[in-house]
């Protein structure tokens, strides 16, 4: 009976203290009803189990004393977790190189950072046990998003004040659990911040993150009618909540729920049967390597198999069959998510603002655009920096915007538009050999005149410019692909080897190679990564300064947010002052970014 009662998160053997004599001998079926929903938050209204002397099948057997073992889950159970015992893993080698690099910055431990990640099985600091290193602390930050939302103000069409008053019409409009603070940020003239807080939590944070499954019940609950016995046992012994219907999306649309995003259909891949519009639905995110086997998109909840974490609660905005039939359109709004509140912005004041990480916004500022200024930004994609530096030089200036994908740039080409940035040139152009070889024959001719000559694709309608010869741009930003280690949130790390992680390194150096010759002299440099690995930043600025003499490292404004560069890994204490590290852990509690300038001789 101690069993029946215990949460389905928290099957385990249990035995009989006293059992009854009639258990040596007959066969019975328990029904326990609406007993549940007292002692058990409402988790389920009705669980039937059969109990069987002597037998010992997965559900139940009697040892020869007449002790019951109830319901151990079987081989194949679903592993359901918690956003808090969620363990962004790594894989020992990215451990071992990734905490050496960090070894600096560790709490005086004398053991090796692989011995002590194997003891730790790396648990992170928000859970049961204590971090034992800064790269255990920063891992453990990572699932969770940033607690500011940052959102930046398109000064091309609109302004702070606007912006300001229109969010806080919007958020008091809205039905909601959670209390936003809005305020203009206080060194950053253009960023408006936005804190949300939970009344039911004295972090801040909805307790959904403590828990695996809703703690409460829906009106739209499972009824015990609604399941044969087989899938009732199936469902609470893989567990599965039994007061909502389930949907499980990919990991990417996961990170984006937790940032405060509704569920788009192209997100959901398996669901609960019989789902319909406007019934109350829990949302889990599935978590697996890319190169894993991917799950068939609108398989039934009852065939998943795979490890996924709890993010909340929402609202389904059609019935199931819709999610899969539809290739556009919201899935389901979420009402209540696990971690930080996020306020619900999607799609709000396009156009007159965007949602940007703030160390992002930080590098725009750093680069300090001027107007007439000719501006390359080598890897453009999704455009917030691009669109950024727009909005600093009230377009008037001259922008090229980069990215080899001609998908991508048909899309950040829409995105300029609607944030009225005409002064940017969007094309799709590998800047890895963007840089021109000057013939005897030929006349050297600014990005503007090559612009101007350039004959537009039939297909898309995106220029087809070829490169830019030396000399050509007053400001270059380079942001270029990286390991992407700082992102938040993180459901998971990819990188299998430390090979992996150098190979990134290895790839920009072919645009730094790029860049330095397209930049005039007296002219301005940004590289900025959103990773934590060392290699790809202050190893970068060292290689940089080594390889090009004509570059020199200049401070990025002491007024402006982030921290000094990490000790140990290749910059003196000076340099390391003049260059940004954004640590996810750190008192900003931002993505884990870094940034340096530069100007050319």
């Amino acid at each position: 009976l101690a069993h029946c009662l215990a949460p389905a998160s928290h099957f385990r053997s249990i035995k009989t203290q006293s059992p009854h004599p009639l258990l040596d001998s007959l066969s019975c079926i328990i029904c326990f009803r609406e007993l549940l929903s007292f002692v058990d938050r409402g988790r389920l209204s009705c669980d039937i189990i059969k109990m069987q002397a002597g037998n010992s099948d997965e559900s139940s057997s009697a040892d020869a004393t007449g002790n019951i073992t109830f319901l151990t889950p079987t081989a194949d159970a679903v592993k359901i977790l918690s956003l808090n015992d969620l363990v962004i893993s790594l894989t020992e080698d990215v451990y071992e190189y990734l905490a050496k690099q960090y070894a600096i910055l560790d709490d005086g431990h004398a053991e090796n950072p692989l011995k002590r990640h194997r003891q730790n099985n790396g648990r992170n600091c928000q859970g049961t046990l204590k971090s034992k290193t800064h790269l255990d602390k920063m891992m453990g930050y990572l699932k969770y998003p940033p607690a500011d939302t940052c959102c930046r103000v398109n000064l091309i069409s609109s302004s702070v004040d606007e912006v300001v008053a229109e969010l806080t019409n919007h958020l008091k409009e809205q039905n909601s659990n959670y209390s936003y603070s809005i305020k203009q940020h206080e060194k950053i003239e253009d960023l408006v911040v936005i804190r949300g807080g939970s009344s039911q939590s004295s972090t801040g944070m909805d307790e959904l993150y403590l828990f695996n499954s809703p703690q409460k019940v829906s009106s739209t609950r499972i009824e015990e009618n609604e399941l044969q016995l087989s899938a009732l046992k199936k469902r609470r012994g893989r567990g599965w909540p039994m007061t909502h219907r389930v949907v499980v999306v990919d990991r990417f649309c996961g990170e984006a729920v937790l940032r405060g995003a509704n569920i788009f259909v192209k997100g959901i891949i398996c669901a609960d049967a019989g789902i319909w519009k406007g019934e109350e639905i829990a949302v889990y995110a599935d978590i697996r390597l890319s190169k894993s086997k991917s799950l068939t998109r609108g398989l039934l909840l009852e065939n998943y198999s795979g490890r996924c974490v709890f993010l909340g609660i929402g609202i389904s905005c059609c019935k199931r069959s819709e999610y899969f039939s539809q290739s556009t359109g919201i899935g389901v709004r979420m009402t209540q998510t696990a971690g930080p509140p996020q306020p619900p912005l999607n799609g709000f004041l396009g156009g007159k603002m965007m949602l940007q990480n703030l160390p992002s916004i930080v590098v725009g500022k750093a680069l300090d655009p001027q107007k007439g200024d000719a501006i390359l930004d080598m890897c453009c994609a999704p455009g917030g920096k691009t669109s950024h530096l727009a909005s600093l030089m009230n377009n008037d200036g001259f922008i090229i915007a980069c990215d080899k994908s001609r998908k991508k740039m048909i899309s950040v080409r829409d995105f300029f538009q609607s944030m009225g940035a005409t002064c940017i040139i969007p094309l799709a152009l590998d800047s890895t050999k963007s840089l021109l070889e000057l013939q005897s024959s030929q006349c050297w001719r600014s990005p503007k005149e090559i612009v101007d000559a350039a004959s537009s694709s039939k297909k898309d309608g995106l220029l087809d410019v070829e490169g830019f010869y030396s000399d050509s741009f007053d400001r270059i930003l380079l942001d270029p692909p990286c390991s992407a280690l700082g992102l938040r949130p993180k459901l998971l790390i990819e990188a299998q080897t430390s090979a992996d992680l150098m190979k990134h390194a290895e790839y920009q150096r072919h645009f730094v190679r790029n860049a330095i010759p397209l930049l005039k002299s007296g002219g301005t440099m940004t590289y900025s990564t959103c990773t934590i690995n060392t290699a790809e930043n202050e190893e970068m600025v060292k290689f940089i300064l080594s390889e090009f003499p004509c570059m020199k490292l200049v401070p990025i404004s002491p007024e402006l947010p982030g921290c000094a560069g990490l000790p140990g890994v290749g910059l003196t204490d000076q340099q390391r002052g003049m260059v940004k590290r954004f640590d996810p852990s750190g008192e900003a509690d931002t993505m884990g970014f870094f940034a340096a300038k530069f100007s050319k001789q």
